[in-house]
């Protein structure tokens, strides 16, 4: 049996398509995050670092609409209202190929990402200045540290079967290379803003 197994899959969002290095939208920040791996019931088949280490740029258009990109990478679309943001894709993929000669369908699996995390901003005592910055801005609003923001939220990957296909050969038990299928890989994500 042939293979087709993709590199790493992990954070592999819907990109936005751009004609230069700057992406649409307000700058809310750059963040850095780590994930701490939770689960991971897929096995070799899927690389997965542990940690994950992020550093990224986020922006947030009026409507909602919100980019992310992690430096001299692509940039990726989702949503953001209230301080939540989730980027979610989902993409199916050939694990084995059908082989006509031994009556095999094949296996083919849908791969759905998310990324989903909140952003918390300190709460500003008037009576206390640390962390602010004291200067008005063109909104007469006082500036946090942005590394006084947080993040946490959550990364997952969950990869499923279609419909009609036969992934018996793809589990490790018979000789592939997922321990189960259907599998999930989650971090739990924490960080701030740099």
């Amino acid at each position: 049996m042939r293979w087709m197994l993709p590199g790493l899959l992990l954070l592999s969002l819907g990109c936005w398509p751009q004609g230069g290095d700057e992406l649409p939208g307000e700058l809310i920040g750059q963040f850095e995050a780590v994930g701490l791996m939770v689960e991971q019931s897929c096995g070799a088949a899927i690389p997965a670092q542990d940690p994950l280490d992020l550093t990224f740029e986020l922006r947030l258009e009026e409507n909602g609409r919100a980019f992310w990109r992690q430096p001299g990478g692509a940039a990726f679309a989702g949503t953001g209202l209230n301080d939540e943001y989730t980027f979610q894709v989902s993409r199916s993929w050939l694990v084995v190929e059908p082989d006509q000669f031994r009556g095999y369908v094949g296996c083919s699996v849908t791969q759905r990402d998310i990324f989903t995390f909140v952003l918390e901003e300190p709460e500003v005592d008037p009576a206390s200045d640390a962390g602010v910055d004291m200067e008005e801005t063109d909104s007469e609003e006082a500036v946090i540290d942005p590394t006084l923001v947080k993040l946490t939220g959550s990364q997952s990957t969950d990869i499923t079967p279609l419909t009609g296909s036969d992934c018996r050969p793809a589990v490790a038990a018979l000789g592939g290379p997922f321990l189960a299928l259907p599998c999930r890989i989650e971090y739990v994500l924490t960080g701030n803003g740099i």
